[in-house]
């Protein structure tokens, strides 16, 4: 993998974004999200939905949002097989800290909130969320979601 950049998310960017959403699918998200992911792209992205970037080509996305005292996580995905095993944890262990560094920046001290699924409970853990609430099938058939907080 070359480079790693990290940026605010831009309009153009939809299609790739997209584009990547459909390689995680049915493993990671419903397919059927895919309306729910165009129309958070269309309507509700800001400075803190970021894109990673490798040699120019961007490779995963995620967010973060501030409301109701809280903080949360929203549509963190990387596009499947893109980069190998070991190399994965290296960018999402950077963006991650792109992420976190951004809501430590705001000084609110409001609890972190991600909604996941099973597959990605692990990996959250390692960065300091704990899982208080699991819905079977909250995410679809098979996909069991994990309401988690740090």
């Amino acid at each position: 993998m070359g480079n790693l950049e990290i940026r605010s998310y831009q309009s153009t960017d939809k299609e790739r974004v997209v584009e990547i959403f459909r390689t995680n699918c049915p493993k990671y998200f419903d397919p059927n999200d895919e309306g729910e992911l165009v129309d958070f792209l269309e309507n509700y992205t800001d400075e803190n939905f970021l894109v990673a970037l490798s040699d120019g080509v961007i490779i995963g996305c995620c967010g973060h949002y501030t409301k109701a005292q809280q903080h949360g996580i929203a549509w963190t995905f990387f596009e499947s097989n893109s980069i190998g095993y070991k190399e994965f944890f290296r960018v999402v262990d950077s963006f991650y800290s792109e992420i976190e560094n951004r809501i430590k920046a705001e000084n609110t001290g409001f609890t972190i909130y991600i909604n996941t699924t099973q597959l990605m409970e692990r990996l959250f853990n390692k960065y300091g969320f704990n899982t208080y609430a699991v819905i079977p099938d909250g995410f679809g058939e098979g996909l069991d979601e994990y309401k988690m907080k740090k």
